[in-house]
């Protein structure tokens, strides 16, 4: 799967654009500011609904206008357009029909984003971490999203008798029980695709020369304790939920632990460690995808900045065998690309465009 023609309008400092992309690798490069980050930013609008850096579409809009569009079509033939009003409204489109939820932009756009804020995931709260393991569990278990939206609803619910300060055991009892059927099967199907997330993970840090990173450790917590079931532990902890006013225990509060002899792991690892750790793990999620279904796309944000020359070469490598196309960004073409050009073709010939204050241009091939 692969972003064939990526159309953009009044995105950021981007007033118009209309890029035809390759397969394999296209390579951005412009100073800071120029609007290079804004391409990758509004590739991941299309496969998620909305920004990597910021929630509010608002400040995503070219300044004076009153809505920017994104659209792109694949390979696969699907067309994906979204479109955000300043005023709050909005369209998001699948070969011209109506999408019902971003849900069905990320089924039709498996995408991989790698940036400064993904070396986060180690030290950042559970949600974080949570999230990597449920995006590989959403593109390889079809039934996962229903499953997750069917427990959201009645966590919800739950919730709002929580606060009231009252509890009717009767009603409350009922949305329990729709936690129950949901999140046992929400449990299931992460539990078994975090045992391959983790052998996959564990494959790749082999690759690397030894060093602490072979013996980090990847545990999953479920969010309830072992030994009860979740019907037991939802209803063992009402009282103090009711105190809470919010639900404490259950799915929504799993987590992936990462350790080294027992110890956080961003407590043991070097900086540069615990980037490739994160570059292992978002690998290794394409690659339990990619086992399902179509390669992912890569956005990657100036790898330069955040990785040394050998583990650029590393990380592009690991990426060549998962991904089908890769959007990067860099501010000097050389370093950028040389991590790619040192692999197989269609790797090898990066597609590049140079950015200049939201004015794109794509440079000649040596073909042409």
């Amino acid at each position: 799967m692969a972003l064939t023609r990526l159309l953009l309008s009044n995105f950021r400092n981007i007033s118009q654009a209309d890029l035809t992309l390759d397969a394999g690798v296209n390579l951005f490069c412009g100073d800071n500011g120029s609007g290079k980050t804004s391409l990758l930013e509004a590739a991941h609008m299309l496969a998620t609904g909305r920004s990597f850096r910021s929630r509010q579409h608002k400040s995503v809009i070219r300044h004076d206008s009153h809505g920017l569009t994104v659209f792109a079509q694949l390979d696969t033939g699907y067309s994906l357009g979204v479109e955000r009003l300043a005023d709050g409204g909005g369209r998001v489109r699948i070969n011209q029909a109506a999408a019902e939820s971003s849900s069905q932009l990320a089924n039709c756009l498996p995408l991989q984003l790698i940036n400064s804020d993904s070396f986060a995931a180690l030290d950042g709260g559970p949600g974080v971490r949570r999230r990597l393991l449920d995006w590989t569990v959403f593109h390889v278990e079809h039934l996962f999203a229903q499953e997750w939206k069917n427990y959201q609803i009645a966590l919800k619910q739950r919730n709002a008798l929580l606060r009231r300060g009252k509890i009717d055991t009767q009603v409350i009892g009922v949305w329990e029980e729709q936690l129950v059927q949901s999140g046992e099967r929400v449990d299931a199907q992460r539990r078994v695709q975090f045992l391959a997330l983790r052998a996959a993970v564990s494959g790749l840090l082999e690759e690397l020369p030894q060093s602490l990173l072979h013996h980090v450790d990847m545990s999953y917590r479920r969010g309830w304790r072992k030994e009860s079931t979740l019907s037991e532990a939802l209803r063992e902890s009402r009282d103090g939920d009711l105190g809470q006013g919010h639900t404490r225990t259950g799915p929504h509060r799993a987590d992936v632990r990462f350790t080294v002899a027992g110890e956080p792991a961003h407590n043991v690892l070097s900086r540069g460690q615990q980037k490739m750790l994160v570059c292992a793990v978002r690998t290794a999620m394409a690659q339990l995808v990619c086992r399902h279904r179509e390669k992912p796309v890569f956005l990657v944000d100036d790898l330069p900045a955040e990785l040394d020359e050998h583990n650029q070469q590393v990380f592009a490598h690991w990426v060549g065998r998962c991904a089908s196309q890769v959007l990067v960004t860099g501010i000097e073409e050389g370093a950028t690309s040389r991590p790619w050009r040192q692999l197989e073709a269609p790797w090898n010939c990066p597609k590049v465009f140079h950015v200049e204050h939201g004015n794109i241009s794509a440079e000649a091939s040596a073909a042409q």
